[in-house]
């Protein structure tokens, strides 16, 4: 049995999702029955996939005639299908959502939340676009819907009227490929002071980090410790209200961007925070509280959606829409040593419960219930 993925996600800087991705196409292993490849488009091999290549245990199969942002464009004017592209296979798995109009074979697509219907607002209107035009028919080519979450399984079923039966959860684990880097060239290059929290997340409205810059800022202002707030993310959408409570801030000077960064990067960070805080208003599953407790970093985030699922008994949960409940959550870790050690052994337990290797071989057993389905005459 042939299986594809398409790796797009994992192209350039990756966010959740790409590093969702990778760390599940790193584990598949070829055997009992299954043969795998990687699909990406790479337009005249400008990326260079040499590390992600040497990763894989199966061929990553690149397509360089142009830009997948170009071909998600015309794909439903094209009469060219998908497997002109790469070679047909008997499943094809489209790790971001949506899948293209013209496709042979079965097909499973991960929807990893419903951003787009419960908290619209905090999207960027492309892509709220792109899920409203293409999501309902993805569903209907889509022999299985994979997602990361019970929570956003029970999202997907309410939401979408998928059936529950075809629905199924793969979860995420740490993402903790590139170790750690060295930390005086790090801080130093970055500016990163000790102690600091750390909050990992593009600068976008769902993230809530601007709330988070208001009660950091308060927590200042009553005499808290003196420590640096690093944020640690890339430039996302609709967040001219974050620079702009930014620029206002009593403290800015103790408010750090750093961008996006590579993974090594990010571990070292996690691993020297003093507190991990994640205050996200909705998230599918919550890759970086994982990838915080994995570094024994004590975590402070939400207690909406699928957070309470992820983070178990192993964090101090604060209302996201109560700058008073962040800052009052982010003091007490920071005032009380005993109960800030106990959330990180707590974490270490916490975190071990998610394995990449475990969730790559359901995901193979999967792939092997899909592709043993009789073909629909839609396929």
């Amino acid at each position: 049995m042939r299986v594809s993925l398409e790796l797009q996600p994992c192209y350039g800087n990756m966010t959740g999702i790409g590093l969702y991705t990778l760390e599940l196409a790193r584990c598949l292993r070829p055997g009992h029955g299954l043969t795998f490849q990687g699909n990406m488009f790479n337009f005249r091999g400008r990326h260079d996939h040499s590390t992600l290549k040497r990763d894989l245990h199966f061929d990553l199969v690149e397509n360089h005639l142009f830009p997948y942002g170009i071909y998600r464009r015309i794909w439903d004017w094209l009469p060219v299908d998908y497997g002109a592209f790469f070679g047909e296979t008997d499943v094809t798995h489209f790790f971001n959502y949506i899948v293209p109009p013209r496709i042979r074979g079965k097909v499973i697509t991960t929807i990893h939340d419903m951003t787009y219907i419960r908290y619209p607002e905090t999207m960027a209107r492309k892509n709220i676009t792109r899920l409203r035009k293409g999501l309902d028919r993805s569903i209907q080519r889509s022999s299985m819907v994979l997602t990361s979450s019970e929570f956003s399984k029970r999202e997907i079923v309410e939401l979408c009227g998928v059936p529950e039966e075809s629905v199924e959860v793969v979860y995420p684990a740490a993402a903790i490929s590139g170790a750690l880097c060295d930390r005086e060239e790090l801080f130093a290059r970055l500016g990163v002071r000790q102690p600091y929290l750390l909050c990992v997340g593009s600068i976008e409205p769902r993230k809530n980090l601007t709330r988070l810059l208001r009660a950091f800022d308060r927590l200042r202002q009553n005499g808290g410790p003196e420590c640096q707030l690093v944020l640690c993310g890339g430039n996302g959408w609709n967040n001219e209200d974050f620079y702009e409570t930014l620029s206002k801030l009593e403290h800015r000077d103790a408010v750090l961007l750093t961008g996006y960064l590579p993974q090594a990067e990010k571990n070292t960070l996690y691993a020297n925070a003093k507190v991990f805080v994640f205050p996200s208003i909705y998230e599918g599953f919550g890759l970086p509280v994982l990838e915080a407790m994995y570094w024994k970093s004590p975590v402070v985030c939400s207690n909406v959606a699928s957070l309470p699922e992820v983070a178990g008994e192993a964090a101090c949960y604060v209302d996201p829409f109560s700058e008073e409940s962040i800052a009052q959550g982010i003091s007490r870790v920071l005032d009380d040593t005993g109960y800030a050690q106990e959330l990180a052994e707590r974490g270490s337990q916490q975190h071990a419960l998610f394995s990449w290797e475990s969730s790559a071989r359901k995901l193979e057993r999967l792939y092997r219930a899909v592709g043993e389905r009789p073909n629909r005459a839609a396929e």
